[in-house]
């Protein structure tokens, strides 16, 4: 297609309003290109087995022009937000069917250029509404959990978000240069936060606002519509052409019920099928994204029906959906939950005591159990800094830089003149808190957030606090030699404002005090700051001297016999002044109310044997002061209200503060904990190397008394070398994936520590690509775009899964979207079926990453299928080799545990054997089973015929059959009349003389061949 021509977005309000959403654009292997505006990286959908190649610098990614959103504009617009790149033009689809398209063609049997673009004019004006559709559905949780699906109508092409925890509107507006969307689809109960933000950007009545770049339709829908159930149903029905042509088709007796009642169920083949083939395309573990594709699908089938009549045949062509797609965020790593769950770098258990839980997340009672994230948690002294250092942990960087950015700082910190320095950090850290949840709560109104919270913590000593240790930690950053070096401690030192912070906290101290709060157990004002508060005050507290003097003049105007009845004069709050006059418990009413006076005592209530009146001086006094209590109370509320109006004016400037100490808390946790474990900066490289010299696994170590420390060299493919590739020496990576395998397969005997070598390496790739130090004695890490596992199988009853059709999802997955960046973990693999199909299936899956050339991944494996070596079933390659953790054997050791001795280590080439028996016998399965074992496993080695061997009798077996055999031929040969009629007893005794013979005969012919 020439450049220059383009396809139009929906119209708003005018064709002038229209877009395109996709021009030229080529298709590129590329994952991760960077913007040459801002210096950005981001991603672009996930390819099949298309390797990313990271550019230099100088290498810049081209980014998309649209004539209803200029990019440029949009990025001025927000800053924060990196963009990302553009999807690959595909044809461009008619809406019409053929025949229609077909008549609308030029009878004469050409075509110049006038009916050419007279034909352009017309598809333009029909389709250019529906071709240039893009639908995105968003949906997030209060805990910051984002779900993402859209739809190009063009590209006929659902891409799907793997939902991103801890994320903020900084990724929904990613999001939104990413896709560029024309409508968006919103769940009714969405946090107020992510609509608002949307609202902002929503397209007016005549089209794009004129202040805001690339508005769209925003519609919300039920929170029905995004429910994961139903998105997955929806997802099952379609029939996509990137699952290709199916040879088996797979059925169960469960799944007949359960077809019949799916309303979504338009295939041939059974749910559980669709299921476990749509599970190899995308992660049905993003609940969230599920959801968000559900809803995406129910607005496409409204879409139809609004505009198509029933039984239309053009409805089938609008809003199909070929293909669905993965797509990974700017700058990170791919990871799935299976990933994280085997390598362990998150996992939370429940409190032990019960009584500890709670309904919700943050009352939830769990903590963080043994992970590698769990090393680092309790190193971070603020709540921000561990929700921090949890993102960091959650999104491995791409970027080489901001991996190379954190890796300084942590080595600034980590010098021996730092770390007293270190440690005075990490204490003031611990009286900041989070200020985002403090202003939340003074836009409330609330100071004190619950009964638990004191005084001394509640909103305004926490806001003073922080502005107190903020800039006591500034002053101590700044006069840290060479800390203007370091980005972090920059970037801390410009977000805290001096003045700002000052004024916050000199307001507090002049408006709060502290110590009369904590008496009254409220809030107070201090003395000072309002005059009419402090006369109101000083004539509450001078109540009790004036209330004396009233009495004395109350029973001065009393009968004589009535002054001993009057007690008191007290002021209630809300109901003024009263009298107080002894109760009579005869006749339950006051002693005396006001016999022989003018004035009427209103009786208001009795409570502790007193009775309270109201007469004419109390209402005087009322009149006069009022209500003096609530009137210091209602004025001290408006003058904290003035205080928390000029806080909240700061409230971006302490906002900003707070994320950049928590940001730096994160970067003091890994610090501290490198110092710790004694890990070493990794070298980060743009080659396609792993290579790894003393590696150790984080959390292993941590539990046995000592470890091995085991090698690791391999490399992946290096491409196919274009223009593209600037960073990289062509000879550099020619030698490396001459000398390095891509795929390394280890065996060994069971319990050798295979899982353990496998899990390290990707473990330490993983840290590496956070920032943080690695467990190694040097490393050197080359750019992976994501960890692929097929180690640890989630079973759960709420899956119609076994066990080893999660296995081969996993795999299928990992075969799917593996890209020569990509490191491959198969542990076992096969294990779920019988040794001649799991033997097939590893050789099959090894070969296939093998055979992919430049674009083969970074592929570990553990097996303990001997026979795919034996029998030379896995073709040798140069970038296929064999290793295997070594042991040594004495067979002759007295004690069983000593026959085999683990060493741990990583040696090349081929175990011989499992060692399977052995290890049971370690475990206490009974040493005759054991034998058993070995003795079946021996005639195996040997080609025996197992049904002859096992089928032969042994001695006392073929004595006892020929026993049998001759009672039964003398029984036969024995000529047994008709029994005797006399009676049952007759015919017994009978019955036994006859089988008496028998027996003799047996005897005697037993003693004969004796």
């Amino acid at each position: 297609m020439p450049p220059e021509r383009r396809y139009r977005t929906p119209s708003r309000a005018s064709s002038s309003t229209q877009s395109a959403h996709t021009q030229n654009f080529t298709q590129s292997s590329s994952l991760f290109v960077r913007s040459a505006t801002d210096d950005h990286v981001f991603s672009t959908p996930i390819p099949r087995r298309a390797a990313p190649d990271y550019p230099s610098s100088s290498g810049r990614g081209q980014p998309r022009s649209s004539s209803r959103t200029n990019a440029a504009s949009i990025i001025q617009h927000c800053q924060s937000s990196p963009r990302l790149p553009p999807h690959p033009q595909r044809q461009r689809l008619s809406l019409r069917p053929p025949s229609s398209r077909a008549s609308s063609n030029n009878t004469n049997g050409f075509q110049d250029s006038d009916d050419d673009s007279s034909h352009e004019d017309v598809l333009f004006s029909e389709d250019a509404d529906a071709l240039g559709e893009i639908i995105m559905a968003i949906d997030m949780k209060d805990g910051g959990n984002l779900g993402c699906a859209y739809y190009i109508a063009l590209d006929e092409t659902m891409f799907l978000l793997e939902d991103v925890a801890m994320s903020g509107i900084d990724l929904v507006e990613t999001l939104l240069l990413h896709a560029n969307p024309t409508t968006i689809l919103m769940s009714a109960r969405a946090p107020e936060a992510l609509a608002s933000h949307l609202t902002k950007r929503v397209q007016g009545l005549e089209g794009n606002r004129g202040d805001v770049q690339g508005a769209f339709i925003l519609r919300n829908l039920n929170s029905t519509d995004f429910r994961y159930d139903t998105g997955k149903a929806k997802l099952l029905a379609l029939d996509l052409e990137t699952l290709g042509h199916q040879s088996v088709l797979y059925t169960s007796v469960v799944d007949d019920m359960v077809d019949e009642a799916d309303s979504f169920s338009g295939g041939q083949n059974s749910r559980q099928a669709r299921l476990m083939r749509l599970g190899t395309l995308i992660n049905l573990d993003s609940r969230l994204t599920i959801g968000c594709a559900g809803a995406l699908l129910g607005d496409l089938q409204r879409r139809r029906t609004a505009h198509y009549l029933p039984n239309d045949p053009d409805a089938l062509v609008p809003f199909k959906i070929k293909s669905i797609e993965m797509f990974a965020l700017f700058d990170s790593m791919f990871v799935n939950a299976d990933t994280l769950v085997s390598l362990q770098v998150l996992q939370s258990e429940q409190h032990p005591n019960s009584h500890q839980g709670g309904p919700s997340n943050s009352s939830s009672g769990s903590k963080e159990s043994l992970s590698v994230y769990g090393l680092f948690h309790h190193l971070a002294r603020t709540p921000q800094g561990r929700s921090k250092l949890r993102q960091i942990f959650l999104r491995p960087s791409t970027d080489i830089d901001l991996i190379h950015t954190r890796q300084k700082t942590i080595s600034f910190l980590l010098k021996p003149t730092h770390s007293e320095v270190l440690a005075q950090f990490s204490n003031e850290l611990k009286e900041i808190k989070n200020m985002k949840s403090i202003i939340v709560l003074l836009e409330k109104g609330v100071d004190i957030p619950g009964r638990k919270t004191s005084i001394a913590n509640n909103v305004w000593a926490s806001l003073q606090r922080f502005a107190a240790y903020s800039l006591r930690l500034r002053d101590s950053l700044r006069a840290l030699p060479g800390s203007e070096k370091v980005e972090i401690i920059k970037k801390v030192i410009d977000a805290i404002q001096p003045l700002v912070l000052c004024q916050v906290g000199e307001l507090i101290s002049q408006t709060i005090d502290f110590e009369q709060s904590m008496e009254r157990g409220r809030t107070a004002v201090r003395h000072s700051v309002d005059a009419n508060l402090d006369e109101l005050k000083r004539s509450y507290d001078g109540m009790e001297h004036f209330l004396t003097t009233v009495i004395a003049k109350l029973r001065a105007e009393l009968p004589e016999w009535a002054r001993k009845y009057v007690q008191n004069c007290i002021f209630f709050p809300q109901l003024g002044f009263l009298t107080v006059v002894s109760l009579n418990p005869e006749t339950g009413k006051g002693n005396y109310d006001g016999e022989g006076l003018s004035d009427i005592w209103e009786r208001m209530f009795v409570a502790e044997g007193c009775v309270y009146y109201k007469n004419r001086q109390m209402r005087e006094m009322d009149e006069h002061f009022g209500d003096a209590y609530c009137m210091i109370i209602d004025r001290e509320i408006e003058i904290i209200h003035e205080l928390a109006v000029k806080i909240l004016a700061q409230k971006e400037a302490i906002v900003v503060a707070s994320d950049a100490l928590g940001e730096l808390d994160s970067v003091f946790a890994l610090a501290i904990g490198c110092g710790q474990y004694s890990w070493v900066a990794p070298e980060m490289t743009t080659q396609n190397v792993i290579h790894i010299q003393g590696g150790r696994h984080p959390l292993q170590e941590l539990v046995v008394p000592s470890f091995i420390a085991n090698d690791c060299h391999i490399s992946g493919g290096p491409g196919h070398q274009d223009g593209n590739v600037a960073n990289d020496n062509p000879s550099e990576v020619e030698r490396n994936s001459i000398e390095d395998p891509s795929t390394l397969v280890l065996t060994g005997p069971n319990h050798s520590g295979k899982s353990v070598y496998l899990k390290q390496v990707a473990l330490i790739v993983y840290l590496a690509h956070i920032g943080c130090y690695v467990p190694a004695e040097r490393a050197q890490i080359g750019i992976t775009d994501r960890i692929l596992t097929r180690i640890a199988t989630r079973e759960t009853v709420a899956k119609n899964e076994s066990a080893f059709c999660i296995d081969l999802r996993q795999v299928s997955f990992a075969m799917n979207f593996a890209t020569r960046r990509s490191l491959v973990l198969v542990d076992e693999f096969g294990k779920g079926t019988n040794s001649l199909d799991g033997a097939g299936l590893v050789t099959a899956v090894l070969d296939h990453f093998t055979s992919l050339g430049p674009e083969r991944p970074k592929v570990l494996a553990a097996t303990h299928f001997h026979e795919i070596f034996e029998g030379k079933f896995l073709a040798e390659a140069p970038g296929l080799a064999f290793g295997h953790m070594d042991v040594r054997l004495d067979f002759d050791a007295p004690t069983t545990e000593d026959q085999v001795t683990y060493l741990f280590q990583l040696k090349p080439g081929r175990s011989i054997a499992s060692f399977g028996s052995r290890c049971a016998a370690i475990n206490g399965i009974d040493e005759a089973i054991v034998e058993r074992a070995e003795s079946i496993m021996l005639m195996i080695v040997r080609n025996e015929d197992l049904e002859v061997v096992c089928s032969k009798l042994s001695d006392d077996e073929t004595r006892k059959l020929k026993e049998a055999e001759t009672i039964a031929r003398n029984f036969i040969g024995k000529d047994i009349k008709t029994p005797p009629r006399k009676g049952k007893k007759a015919r017994d005794t009978w019955y036994r003389q006859i089988l008496d013979q028998i027996l003799l005969l047996d005897d005697s012919t037993s003693k004969s061949e004796l």
